[in-house]
């Protein structure tokens, strides 16, 4: 094993150790979250004390390991001046606002890029006990319960039959986003949506559902759940965008089955 491969694999272990640890912290503030201290971003986007103390938590534990390494994280994405030769993308918490209302539907996401290359992803959902993740070209995996078993993508190769996933957020239009909608439905798609697209992400990997698709989402909303499809057999458009790691772009991942079609409705690339 080279040194480059030994050192991954390290990152990988270390990776789903912290991303449990953090859902851990995660959860305990789930369980009182009525005592949180919330701010808001913008409409109908939330940040909480438990978001911050989760990515300082990871943050933190990460720097010790593996000091050289960049990071991105969501709540300290603004003051971000690392470089992106081999840099963490976190989003602590995925759906805080599911979080904040007590819906079971939240996760811990990391991501670790090299030299602009997906090559870990994690993503942890703590009310579930369920741990999804990654290594370039050793397979997508879920751990539950010490169990491991293999993810694969689903079969479908139709929308007539798909269950897609369609995430949405205030910097596209409305209007664009329910012509897309529309059109799935009229091709017989059953559409749901959400909102955490890191978990919607690893659960299209998992063969839950058979694609995720959104107009505008952050790297470390997208990094983890697109490497977790990808090494589930899955197709993924690219990403991110042609200005980089910092701006959002559109997302898609799916079963290859149904690529196209779904590339021709969203339209995106």
């Amino acid at each position: 094993m080279t040194n480059d491969a030994s050192s991954i694999h390290a990152r990988h272990i270390a990776a789903r150790k912290i991303a449990c640890r953090a859902g851990e912290l995660a959860h305990d503030y789930f369980s009182r979250r009525g005592a949180l201290a919330v701010e808001t971003k913008g409409a109908q986007d939330y940040v909480s004390q438990a978001d911050r103390a989760v990515e300082t938590l990871i943050r933190a534990e990460l720097a010790q390991e593996f000091p050289d390494d960049a990071f991105l994280g969501e709540e300290t994405a603004a003051s971000f001046a690392g470089g992106e030769e081999r840099i963490w993308i976190v989003d602590p918490i995925d759906g805080t606002h599911n979080f904040l209302r007590g819906a079971h539907y939240y996760c811990v996401s990391i991501a670790f890029v090299a030299h602009g290359r997906r090559q870990i992803g994690v993503v942890f959902d703590p009310e579930h006990d369920e741990l999804f993740h990654a290594l370039r070209e050793h397979g997508a995996w879920r751990t539950h319960r010490g169990r491991d078993e293999r993810l694969q993508v689903s079969n479908c190769t139709s929308l007539a039959s798909a269950l897609v996933c369609l995430g949405h957020h205030d910097r596209y239009p409305e209007p664009r986003v329910m012509a897309i909608r529309q059109a799935l439905m009229d091709a017989g798609t059953a559409v749901r949506s959400l909102g955490a697209g890191a978990l919607q992400l690893a659960h299209v990997a998992a063969g839950r559902y058979d694609a995720f698709v959104e107009l505008s989402l952050n790297a470390w909303d997208a990094m983890a759940g697109l490497l977790l499809i990808e090494e589930a057999g899955g197709y993924t458009a690219p990403f991110p965008g042609p200005r980089g790691l910092r701006t959002p772009a559109p997302v898609l991942g799916c079963a290859r089955g149904i690529a196209d079609p779904l590339m021709r409705i969203v339209g995106a690339w």
